[in-house]
């Protein structure tokens, strides 16, 4: 008899058993922040988190996970959703790549408390910044099928708000976006991330196909780095373990610097969960001196490398040395071109510096659900707001403007960098 395999969707679930090896056969094309591997050593250094995640399956071997962690009190402000609606941590931390916060609108959601909003189900990666579903089968109805029957489950289970903080502008995401919208939710622009794809030859092929100015500027952070007397070198898989300590300590240096939360020991656990499982992994080193003064963690995934962590001991290299642009975007890039790669995906953070040497962005969409129906329309004009103070601060008068193409610019050309 013929016709469809049927999808069965379950919720409220732990991961699926997939090692590493299984996610490069079995969830090809999916950023490894999304994967097991990534989530499991998530789960070991968040223990406060509550694994909540969205399985579908169908037929032997296809699989859908959408990632969903249940946070039962406010968090950090990249994971708060009251962050997305306009409040202000009384710590004075800002949501990753922050923007003006309205003292008033502010004070209004604050004055709710915290009832309205936890337990909260965050869909994604946490650590990630990445809300996306990774999978191996495809049907036009997937991601609805998904959020009808999360949204439903999770407000039953007590959850009072569904926050989806980092939806990329990629093939089929629309689709999550607008089944969120249907269960009730509002959505607004966040921001950008971007990626570069590896359409020359060569990494002189690529320089040569540049428009001037941006081949200049690559050149001229060459010519900077070099007269800093620091030196590039790279190491892969476990010869990285004498330097995780070093490489967690700059890299939240650097978040903290850029107003991103996070601490040592998560980006230390995740590292070594990834070298464990045998990930391909590797850290650009810059030494000056004799001691590492600057570091870049990339991960290659089949066709595609992935720059996560990036930090710098800036009283040693100085705020615009060159090194950032050095390390992040040039020995990554010039790597990826000798391996036959297809894209460098460099993620949020540093939007105006990377564009202005031939990165693409790729806009990234925030949608937040209440569990309370009444309060909908309030959160909906605050999220808004918030949006349109994305926008400002990413140059976007307007929606229309965050369209690939015609996408603004962020920020200065120092050496920077925020979630990755």
């Amino acid at each position: 008899m013929g016709g469809s395999p049927r999808v069965v969707i379950s919720t409220g679930q732990t991961l699926p058993d997939m090692d590493w090896s299984g996610e490069l056969a079995g969830l090809t094309d999916s950023w490894p922040y999304l994967g097991p591997t990534w989530l499991r050593a998530t789960e070991k250094v968040l223990p406060d988190i509550q694994p909540w995640h969205t399985l579908a399956h169908r037929a032997r071997g296809e699989l859908a996970l959408l990632p969903g962690y249940v946070l039962t009190t406010p968090p950090v402000v990249d994971h708060e959703p009251r962050t997305y609606l306009g409040w202000k941590a009384p710590s004075g931390e800002e949501v990753c790549c922050g923007a003006e916060t309205d003292a008033a609108r502010s004070a209004e959601v604050d004055a709710l408390g915290t009832g309205p909003f936890f337990p909260t189900l965050l869909l994604g990666s946490p650590l990630g910044y990445r809300t996306e579903v990774a999978y191996n089968f495809w049907t036009p109805t997937l991601m609805g099928a998904l959020v009808d029957k999360l949204v439903p489950a999770a407000f039953d289970a007590g959850i009072r708000c569904v926050l989806a903080p980092w939806i990329p502008d990629r093939r089929g995401n629309d689709a999550l976006v607008d089944a969120l919208d249907t269960a009730g939710a509002s959505s607004t622009f966040w921001g950008y991330e971007d990626f570069t794809r590896l359409d020359a030859p060569d990494w002189e092929g690529h320089l040569a196909a540049l428009p001037l100015k941006k081949r200049q500027r690559i050149k001229g952070d060459a010519r900077r780095a070099g007269a800093t007397g620091v030196t590039i070198e790279r190491v892969d898989g476990t010869d990285i373990r004498p330097y995780a300590a070093r490489i967690a300590e700059l890299t939240c240096l650097n978040r903290e610097k850029n107003g991103a939360g996070e601490e040592p020991a998560h980006i230390a656990g995740i590292l070594g969960a990834l070298i464990d499982e045998g990930a391909d992994v590797r850290a650009y080193l810059g030494r000056k001196d004799g001691a590492v003064v600057a570091t870049c963690v990339t991960v290659r995934k089949n066709h595609r490398l992935f720059t996560k962590w990036a930090g710098f001991d800036y009283a040693a290299v100085g705020e615009r040395s060159g090194i950032y642009f050095a390390l992040v975007l040039n020995a990554p890039v010039r790597d990826a071109y000798e391996e036959g790669l297809r894209t460098v995906e460099f993620g949020a953070g540093a939007h105006r510096a990377k564009a202005l040497r031939g990165c693409t962005p790729r806009a990234v969409t925030t949608s937040v659900l209440l569990a309370d129906p009444q309060l909908r329309p309030r959160a909906s004009a605050w999220l808004d707001a918030f949006g349109n103070s994305r926008r400002a601060a990413f140059g976007a008068a307007s929606p229309a403007q965050a369209r690939p193409g015609n996408l603004p610019l962020l920020g200065g050309t120092g050496d920077s960098g925020c979630c990755g």
